[in-house]
């Protein structure tokens, strides 16, 4: 059995809420119980596919910090290493528990006389651990894997017994892959690092000011912070200036929604002025970056009508190469067109998704499916309302998904399993 968990994004909890270790039991007592079940039908094996974004490296303010001079898009160097493994370090401590599951399911795993492996594909907020040696090794360690001299993670999967490809999925988003080179940072790091780590600092710090001069009281920060601290959960991320609207909107304090506002608007601008940003920006209108100006824009003092238009072009924007057909892709993978694969998963995206793709019939006369699925995500997402959506409201839940595909020969007539659960 292949099982497949993505987009866990565990955290060092410089900036925001990590995951807890509820989350890694319950899918340890549920892989046991899927286990137990399958076994009696010849389960061969259990293959634990860890598909990207699992440590994620980008999403700290260690970034931010005054002292730091580096940043994932410069180039490699012993600085830039040295804040990869702190934020590493930071991660490991705030989650050793989490992690100690995979242990349990390995012990389990050997209990019951079943082969256990992990396999690593990487993504868009963790690729930048295959740069160096000394995080491979880490990684490699936590996972129980061999740790000395560990050989760069993997970019895809692909297993013929169980006729099934892989990969993160963000090769397909043109904000979180570019210039075909995954060792290499993109414009989702930049967005990251210097607006959503440095947006929420940066508001509270201006109303620590409103603070010590009386205009506000500690309630009112402490609901503003902890609001602000969920911005980089809000999916699609170009989505977040509706979320900060959200929070201006359930501020009644004058000063503190002024500072909320302004903070947005100083903190967009300095993000345009990064020279990683600004070399990205063409001679001609519009390319990725004008397009992200208008998307990231924000001002209280719009009408309804230019809002509804900015809404309607963000829509333009998600609903093709930066956030969509992720389903045309994999039917597009070479895999699933010569029907080598019956099966492809993605992640990234953070939506469960099954879609049927295709159905044909093989020259041996048997049937063969065509599937895609994505594998959601382990956090909580914040999904805007769909109707009313100028009113910008969020309704957000704590989502846990695994993807379990089968050989032919290990679970009788089913060739997979999905768990999906959602606690709102």
């Amino acid at each position: 059995m292949l099982v497949f968990i993505s987009d866990i994004h565990l955290t060092d909890g410089s900036s925001g809420e990590t995951i807890k270790s509820t989350a890694f039991k319950i899918f340890s007592d549920n892989l046991k119980q899927l286990v137990k079940s399958v076994k009696k039908s010849n389960l061969e094996e259990v293959k634990l596919v860890l598909l990207g974004d699992i440590f994620d490296v980008i999403r700290s303010t260690k970034w931010n910090d005054p002292a730091v001079t580096v940043r994932p898009w410069d180039e490699p160097s012993k600085s830039q290493e040295d804040v990869l493994l702190n934020i590493l370090s930071g991660i490991y401590a705030q989650n050793q528990n989490s992690l100690n599951y995979f242990d349990d399911i390995r012990k389990f795993a050997k209990g019951e006389g079943i082969p256990f492996d992990i396999t690593y594909v990487i993504g868009n907020h963790d690729w930048l651990v295959n740069r160096y040696q000394n995080s491979r090794n880490l990684i490699a360690k936590w996972l129980g894997l061999p740790s000395n001299n560990a050989p760069k993670f993997s970019e895809e999967l692909f297993d013929t017994e169980y006729k099934t490809y892989a990969r993160h999925g963000d090769i397909y988003d043109s904000f979180n892959y570019m210039n075909n080179n995954r060792d290499a940072s993109s414009i989702g790091d930049a967005i990251v690092i210097e607006l959503l780590n440095k947006y929420p600092l940066e508001v509270e710090k201006r109303l620590d000011g409103l603070l010590k001069e009386k205009k506000i009281t500690d309630d009112e920060k402490k609901k503003i912070t902890d609001m602000l601290k969920e911005l980089d959960n809000v999916r699609p991320i170009l989505d977040t200036p509706s979320w900060v609207m959200m929070v201006m909107n359930r501020t009644t304090n004058a000063s503190a929604k002024q500072a909320i506002e302004k903070a947005w608007s100083d903190c967009v601008n300095s993000f345009f002025k990064v020279p990683f940003i600004k070399n990205m920006d063409k001679l001609f209108w519009p390319d990725t970056i004008d397009l992200l100006q208008i998307a990231l824009n924000l001002s209280s003092q719009m009408s309804k009508w230019a809002l509804e238009k900015i809404m309607e072009l963000k829509k333009r924007i998600s609903s093709g190469e930066v956030e969509g057909d992720y389903d045309k892709r994999a039917f597009a993978e070479p895999k699933i067109r010569s029907g080598e694969a019956s099966f492809v998963l993605y992640g990234h995206t953070h939506d469960h998704l099954i879609i049927p793709l295709d159905q044909i019939l093989t020259d041996n006369g048997k049937i063969q499916n065509k599937i895609y699925f994505n594998t959601g995500t382990w956090r909580k997402t914040w999904n805007k309302a769909v109707f009313e959506s100028i009113n910008r409201e969020f309704i957000g839940w704590h989502v846990l998904t695994y993807v379990g595909i089968f050989k032919p020969t290990e679970n009788g007539d089913y060739n997979f399993e999905i768990w999906n659960s959602a606690l709102g």
